[in-house]
């Protein structure tokens, strides 16, 4: 920090970022500072390297063992379009936005990684179950490492639909982050199936899944969620509260106080009991003044 003072000084760095840097720092000490985010960071890292394991087994198992590709209301009458470009690159745009939102508060990091990680471990097990050979896609071929990457057997469930919904339910309680990642999932799911590179079932079940995945993390890694929405407070609007205010507002201008009229006020009273041989337990007798 002291380093970030002295470059503001020197004009390298204007003074309205030199405050958000130190207190991003500041953050970042006082988090790894701390035993057991550093114990979770460290098991989120670890689950995720075991799940991109599996995924890649599953897809490889997958695509040796795929058979023909069916029919589909949705491709057999579009496409496929070579949408390749904003297939692949989109892939790493979006895969850059997640890690910049994360790097800038280091908070998301553990329950970032460990429901990413379950999400992949999920999709493996969905992957394996049936082979499917995917639809005819156009037929330029990107370049071989591209291809290793995006381009197998693993069709149910779309992965490209289901993790920028993922990132949606995890940031939404941030309207501006909840729009932006649920016109990612709407850009994804359309791009593939443009090119034909998943079926439709794919593309809507992975909603459905991925929903039941990001329950399951906040109940298993409840801790962890806490901490990933601890660095802002929520910004939903609250429209009843907010319309009960104002109606008790309202009812507190209008309504008259309650004035006594003038004139002679009512003599209080005080009830009594009074034991009585005839009666049963007592009875109310009288009317003090």
């Amino acid at each position: 920090m002291q380093m970030l003072a002295a470059t503001s000084r020197s004009g390298l760095i204007p003074n309205s970022l030199v405050a958000p840097a130190a207190n991003l720092l500041q953050l970042y000490k006082i988090l790894f500072n701390k035993p057991g985010f550093l114990r979770s960071a460290v098991q989120g890292a670890a689950f995720l390297a075991a799940s991109l394991i599996a995924i890649f087994a599953a897809v490889t198992y997958a695509t040796v063992n795929a058979s023909n590709h069916v029919t589909d209301i949705v491709l057999s009458n579009v496409g496929p379009m070579n949408v390749r470009f904003l297939f692949i690159y989109g892939t790493f745009i979006e895969f850059a936005v997640l890690v910049g939102l994360v790097l800038w508060r280091p908070n998301r990091l553990p329950f970032a990684l460990k429901a990413i990680a379950l999400f992949l471990l999920i999709r493996a097990v969905f992957v394996s179950l049936t082979h499917i050979a995917p639809s005819p896609i156009d037929p330029q071929a990107p370049a071989p490492f591209l291809n290793s990457i995006f381009y197998g057997g693993d069709l149910f469930f779309s992965g490209h639909t289901g993790l920028p919904f993922l990132a949606a339910l995890a940031f939404w309680h941030m309207p501006v982050l909840r729009l932006f990642y649920l016109a990612s999932t709407l850009f994804f799911g359309t791009i593939v199936l443009l090119g034909h590179y998943h079926y439709s079932i794919d593309v809507l079940a992975a909603l459905f899944i991925t929903n039941g995945i990001f329950q399951l993390s906040c109940w298993l890694f409840r801790r962890d969620f806490t901490t990933f929405r601890s660095s802002e407070q929520s910004t939903d609007r609250k429209p009843k509260r907010a319309l009960r205010g104002r109606i008790a507002k309202w009812a507190r201008r209008t309504t008259p106080a309650l004035v006594p009229a003038e004139g002679a006020r009512p003599t209080p009273y005080l009830v009594t009991m009074q034991a009585s041989g005839a009666s049963r337990g007592g009875e109310i007798l009288e009317r003090r003044a």
